[in-house]
Protein backbone atom coordinates (compact mmCIF):
# COMPACT_ATOMS: atom_id res chain seq x y z
CA UNK A 1 0.00 0.00 0.00
CA UNK A 2 0.86 3.78 0.11
CA UNK A 3 4.49 4.39 0.90
CA UNK A 4 4.71 7.34 3.91
CA UNK A 5 6.78 9.49 6.20
CA UNK A 6 6.55 7.45 9.61
CA UNK A 7 5.77 9.32 12.71
CA UNK A 8 3.72 7.50 15.41
CA UNK A 9 1.21 9.32 16.15
CA UNK A 10 0.95 11.59 18.97
CA UNK A 11 4.77 10.08 19.84
CA UNK A 12 7.13 12.88 19.46
CA UNK A 13 10.20 10.72 19.86
CA UNK A 14 8.97 8.94 16.86
CA UNK A 15 10.12 11.97 14.87
CA UNK A 16 13.15 11.83 16.06
CA UNK A 17 13.43 8.32 15.56
CA UNK A 18 12.42 8.37 11.39
CA UNK A 19 15.01 8.38 8.75
CA UNK A 20 14.25 9.64 4.83
CA UNK A 21 14.40 6.63 2.57
CA UNK A 22 12.43 4.59 0.26
CA UNK A 23 8.77 3.46 1.71
CA UNK A 24 6.99 0.21 1.66
CA UNK A 25 3.60 -0.57 1.74
CA UNK A 26 0.75 1.47 4.33
CA UNK A 27 0.11 -1.71 6.22
CA UNK A 28 4.01 -2.20 7.10
CA UNK A 29 4.73 1.29 8.07
CA UNK A 30 2.65 3.95 9.76
CA UNK A 31 1.06 6.76 8.53
CA UNK A 32 1.21 10.26 9.03
CA UNK A 33 -1.84 12.19 8.62
CA UNK A 34 -2.77 15.78 8.48
CA UNK A 35 -5.91 17.14 9.92
CA UNK A 36 -6.59 19.13 6.77
CA UNK A 37 -9.65 17.96 4.19
CA UNK A 38 -7.71 16.83 1.11
CA UNK A 39 -8.61 18.20 -2.66
CA UNK A 40 -8.89 16.17 -5.50
CA UNK A 41 -9.00 18.04 -8.62
CA UNK A 42 -12.01 17.60 -10.46
CA UNK A 43 -14.12 16.54 -7.29
CA UNK A 44 -17.33 17.80 -7.94
CA UNK A 45 -17.73 16.48 -11.51
CA UNK A 46 -17.11 12.82 -9.81
CA UNK A 47 -20.58 12.51 -8.45
CA UNK A 48 -21.93 9.43 -6.24
CA UNK A 49 -21.94 6.00 -7.55
CA UNK A 50 -25.55 4.41 -8.63
CA UNK A 51 -24.29 0.78 -8.39
CA UNK A 52 -24.98 0.08 -5.00
CA UNK A 53 -25.08 -3.87 -5.45
CA UNK A 54 -21.13 -3.77 -5.48
CA UNK A 55 -18.80 -3.77 -2.82
CA UNK A 56 -15.57 -1.94 -4.15
CA UNK A 57 -12.24 -1.87 -2.36
CA UNK A 58 -8.80 -1.08 -3.03
CA UNK A 59 -5.52 -3.41 -2.80
CA UNK A 60 -2.20 -2.26 -3.13
CA UNK A 61 0.13 -4.86 -3.98
CA UNK A 62 3.69 -3.29 -2.45
CA UNK A 63 2.05 -4.06 1.03
CA UNK A 64 3.29 -8.06 1.87
CA UNK A 65 0.01 -8.47 3.16
CA UNK A 66 -2.20 -7.73 0.57
CA UNK A 67 -3.23 -11.18 -0.85
CA UNK A 68 -4.97 -11.98 2.90
CA UNK A 69 -6.55 -8.22 2.54
CA UNK A 70 -8.00 -9.30 -0.70
CA UNK A 71 -9.12 -12.41 0.83
CA UNK A 72 -11.31 -10.76 4.00
CA UNK A 73 -12.18 -8.29 1.10
CA UNK A 74 -14.01 -11.30 -0.50
CA UNK A 75 -15.30 -12.78 2.88
CA UNK A 76 -16.67 -9.45 3.53
CA UNK A 77 -18.28 -9.10 0.09
CA UNK A 78 -20.06 -12.69 0.31
CA UNK A 79 -21.25 -11.68 3.88
CA UNK A 80 -23.11 -8.22 3.03
CA UNK A 81 -24.47 -10.05 -0.21
CA UNK A 82 -22.49 -7.64 -2.17
CA UNK A 83 -20.71 -8.40 -5.64
CA UNK A 84 -17.23 -7.89 -4.78
CA UNK A 85 -15.04 -4.90 -7.35
CA UNK A 86 -11.60 -5.11 -6.97
CA UNK A 87 -9.48 -2.13 -7.74
CA UNK A 88 -5.37 -2.93 -7.07
CA UNK A 89 -3.49 0.31 -6.56
CA UNK A 90 -1.63 1.04 -9.45
CA UNK A 91 2.63 1.11 -8.20
CA UNK A 92 3.29 4.75 -9.72
CA UNK A 93 4.51 6.82 -7.02
CA UNK A 94 7.29 7.40 -4.28
CA UNK A 95 5.63 9.21 -1.22
CA UNK A 96 2.44 9.04 0.14
CA UNK A 97 -0.19 11.41 -1.45
CA UNK A 98 -3.63 12.49 0.44
CA UNK A 99 -4.73 13.63 -2.27
CA UNK A 100 -4.26 10.96 -4.79
CA UNK A 101 -5.57 8.62 -2.05
CA UNK A 102 -8.38 10.94 -1.30
CA UNK A 103 -9.06 10.86 -5.11
CA UNK A 104 -8.84 6.74 -5.13
CA UNK A 105 -12.00 6.48 -2.28
CA UNK A 106 -14.07 8.78 -4.40
CA UNK A 107 -13.38 7.04 -7.51
CA UNK A 108 -12.27 3.74 -7.13
CA UNK A 109 -13.17 2.13 -4.12
CA UNK A 110 -15.33 2.35 -1.02
CA UNK A 111 -12.38 1.03 1.18
CA UNK A 112 -8.51 0.42 0.60
CA UNK A 113 -7.71 -2.45 2.48
CA UNK A 114 -4.56 -3.21 5.04
CA UNK A 115 -4.48 0.23 7.26
CA UNK A 116 -2.83 -0.18 11.00
CA UNK A 117 -5.70 1.11 13.14
CA UNK A 118 -2.93 3.32 15.48
CA UNK A 119 -4.98 5.30 18.10
CA UNK A 120 -5.03 8.89 17.19
CA UNK A 121 -3.18 8.68 13.89
CA UNK A 122 -6.01 9.34 11.39
CA UNK A 123 -7.57 13.06 10.81
CA UNK A 124 -11.47 13.85 11.23
CA UNK A 125 -11.65 13.04 7.28
CA UNK A 126 -11.25 9.53 7.65
CA UNK A 127 -13.15 6.69 8.80
CA UNK A 128 -11.49 3.61 10.04
CA UNK A 129 -13.13 -0.56 9.76
CA UNK A 130 -12.78 -2.51 13.01
CA UNK A 131 -10.03 -4.68 12.94
CA UNK A 132 -9.90 -7.79 10.80
CA UNK A 133 -6.79 -9.03 11.76
CA UNK A 134 -4.15 -8.27 14.41
CA UNK A 135 -0.20 -8.16 13.05
CA UNK A 136 2.64 -8.32 15.47
CA UNK A 137 5.83 -6.67 14.95
CA UNK A 138 8.87 -9.42 15.37
CA UNK A 139 12.30 -9.78 16.86
CA UNK A 140 14.45 -12.13 14.42
CA UNK A 141 18.16 -12.66 14.55
CA UNK A 142 20.57 -15.56 13.10
CA UNK A 143 22.45 -16.22 16.29
CA UNK A 144 21.43 -19.44 17.74
CA UNK A 145 22.15 -18.63 21.59
CA UNK A 146 19.22 -16.10 21.52
CA UNK A 147 15.91 -16.96 22.58
CA UNK A 148 14.66 -13.57 23.27
CA UNK A 149 15.42 -9.55 23.27
CA UNK A 150 16.58 -9.74 26.81
CA UNK A 151 19.48 -12.58 26.11
CA UNK A 152 21.27 -10.16 23.98
CA UNK A 153 24.38 -9.06 25.92
CA UNK A 154 24.21 -4.81 26.36
CA UNK A 155 26.42 -2.92 23.71
CA UNK A 156 24.84 -5.65 20.75
CA UNK A 157 23.31 -3.58 17.91
CA UNK A 158 19.99 -3.78 16.40
CA UNK A 159 18.07 -2.72 13.33
CA UNK A 160 14.79 -1.33 13.40
CA UNK A 161 12.75 -0.23 11.37
CA UNK A 162 12.24 3.66 12.22
CA UNK A 163 9.10 5.11 13.25
CA UNK A 164 7.24 2.45 14.08
CA UNK A 165 5.04 2.06 17.36
CA UNK A 166 7.22 -1.15 17.79
CA UNK A 167 10.62 1.19 17.54
CA UNK A 168 9.31 3.95 19.65
CA UNK A 169 8.39 1.15 22.14
CA UNK A 170 11.90 0.07 22.08
CA UNK A 171 13.63 2.66 21.81
CA UNK A 172 11.98 4.24 25.14
CA UNK A 173 12.97 1.18 27.30
CA UNK A 174 16.42 1.27 26.20
CA UNK A 175 16.54 4.78 27.12
CA UNK A 176 15.08 4.05 30.84
CA UNK A 177 17.92 1.35 30.86
CA UNK A 178 21.30 2.46 33.00
CA UNK A 179 23.62 3.64 30.10
CA UNK A 180 25.97 0.39 30.42
CA UNK A 181 23.22 -1.79 29.93
CA UNK A 182 21.34 -0.17 26.78
CA UNK A 183 21.35 -1.51 22.94
CA UNK A 184 22.61 0.72 20.33
CA UNK A 185 19.49 0.93 18.03
CA UNK A 186 19.83 1.38 14.00
CA UNK A 187 16.85 2.84 12.28
CA UNK A 188 16.26 1.70 9.24
CA UNK A 189 14.06 2.85 6.03
CA UNK A 190 12.17 0.14 5.43
CA UNK A 191 11.76 -3.67 6.96
CA UNK A 192 14.15 -4.92 4.15
CA UNK A 193 16.94 -2.87 4.69
CA UNK A 194 16.52 -3.73 8.51
CA UNK A 195 17.13 -6.90 7.46
CA UNK A 196 19.57 -6.82 5.12
CA UNK A 197 21.37 -4.99 8.06
CA UNK A 198 21.18 -8.33 9.98
CA UNK A 199 22.49 -10.79 7.07
CA UNK A 200 25.17 -8.48 6.80
CA UNK A 201 26.27 -8.31 10.55
CA UNK A 202 25.43 -4.79 11.10
CA UNK A 203 23.14 -6.38 13.68
CA UNK A 204 22.52 -8.93 15.56
CA UNK A 205 18.70 -8.62 16.18
CA UNK A 206 16.21 -6.91 13.87
CA UNK A 207 13.33 -5.54 15.17
CA UNK A 208 10.71 -5.85 11.73
CA UNK A 209 6.59 -5.86 10.59
CA UNK A 210 5.57 -9.77 10.80
CA UNK A 211 3.90 -9.93 6.97
CA UNK A 212 7.49 -8.45 5.31
CA UNK A 213 9.18 -10.78 7.18
CA UNK A 214 7.11 -13.61 5.95
CA UNK A 215 7.43 -12.59 2.35
CA UNK A 216 11.16 -11.64 2.69
CA UNK A 217 11.50 -15.54 4.00
CA UNK A 218 10.20 -16.92 0.51
CA UNK A 219 11.83 -14.96 -1.77
CA UNK A 220 15.45 -14.17 0.44
CA UNK A 221 17.55 -16.94 1.25
CA UNK A 222 19.65 -14.78 3.90
CA UNK A 223 16.17 -13.87 5.73
CA UNK A 224 14.51 -17.80 5.40
CA UNK A 225 17.19 -18.62 7.79
CA UNK A 226 16.54 -15.99 10.31
CA UNK A 227 14.14 -17.30 13.19
CA UNK A 228 11.57 -14.97 15.51
CA UNK A 229 12.57 -14.78 19.49
CA UNK A 230 10.25 -13.43 22.56
CA UNK A 231 10.51 -9.47 23.01
CA UNK A 232 10.83 -10.19 26.93
CA UNK A 233 10.94 -8.18 28.25
CA UNK A 234 8.62 -5.93 26.17
CA UNK A 235 5.40 -7.38 25.88
CA UNK A 236 4.67 -7.55 22.34
CA UNK A 237 3.73 -4.87 19.98
CA UNK A 238 0.42 -5.94 18.14
CA UNK A 239 -1.53 -3.44 15.93
CA UNK A 240 -4.77 -4.28 14.36
CA UNK A 241 -5.16 -4.41 10.69
CA UNK A 242 -8.31 -2.73 9.11
CA UNK A 243 -9.91 -0.82 6.11
CA UNK A 244 -9.86 3.17 5.66
CA UNK A 245 -12.62 4.84 4.10
CA UNK A 246 -14.08 8.25 4.10
CA UNK A 247 -15.69 9.11 7.23
CA UNK A 248 -19.16 10.03 5.40
CA UNK A 249 -19.79 6.57 4.40
CA UNK A 250 -21.24 5.36 7.99
CA UNK A 251 -23.85 3.44 6.85
CA UNK A 252 -21.26 1.21 4.82
CA UNK A 253 -18.56 1.30 7.83
CA UNK A 254 -21.28 0.06 9.83
CA UNK A 255 -22.14 -2.86 7.54
CA UNK A 256 -18.80 -3.94 7.49
CA UNK A 257 -17.98 -3.83 10.66
CA UNK A 258 -21.05 -6.17 11.58
CA UNK A 259 -19.75 -8.08 8.63
CA UNK A 260 -15.85 -8.34 10.47
CA UNK A 261 -17.71 -9.43 13.51
CA UNK A 262 -19.80 -12.20 12.18
CA UNK A 263 -16.59 -13.31 10.57
CA UNK A 264 -14.70 -13.25 13.22
CA UNK A 265 -17.21 -15.45 15.07
CA UNK A 266 -17.85 -17.76 12.66
CA UNK A 267 -14.01 -18.79 12.14
CA UNK A 268 -13.70 -17.24 8.61
CA UNK A 269 -11.39 -14.93 9.32
CA UNK A 270 -9.10 -17.41 11.73
CA UNK A 271 -9.13 -19.63 8.61
CA UNK A 272 -7.93 -16.88 6.10
CA UNK A 273 -5.47 -16.24 8.28
CA UNK A 274 -4.12 -19.23 8.91
CA UNK A 275 -4.38 -20.31 5.44
CA UNK A 276 -1.57 -17.64 4.49
CA UNK A 277 0.74 -18.18 7.89
CA UNK A 278 0.88 -21.89 6.70
CA UNK A 279 1.82 -20.39 2.98
CA UNK A 280 4.93 -17.83 5.09
CA UNK A 281 6.39 -20.32 6.19
CA UNK A 282 9.45 -18.93 8.75
CA UNK A 283 11.30 -20.55 11.44
CA UNK A 284 9.92 -20.91 14.82
CA UNK A 285 11.07 -19.42 18.28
Amino acid sequence: MFRVVLRAAGLCLASLLAVAGPREAHAQLEPEFYNDQPYAYGEWTMGRRVDDSQFRYCVDPRDPGFEQDGDVAEAIARALLLQPQRYVIPNTFEVEDLTRLYSILLQQCDVVMGFKLIPGGYPPWVGLTRAYTQVSYLFVTAKPDLRSLGDLPPGRPIAATGGTSAHVRLASYNLSLAPAKRWPIFPYGTDQMALEGLASGAADVALVWDPSFRALQKTNAAVASFRVIAPDPLPPTTLGVGGLMLRQNTFLRNAIDQAIAALTSDGSLAAIAAKFAAQAGGKPR
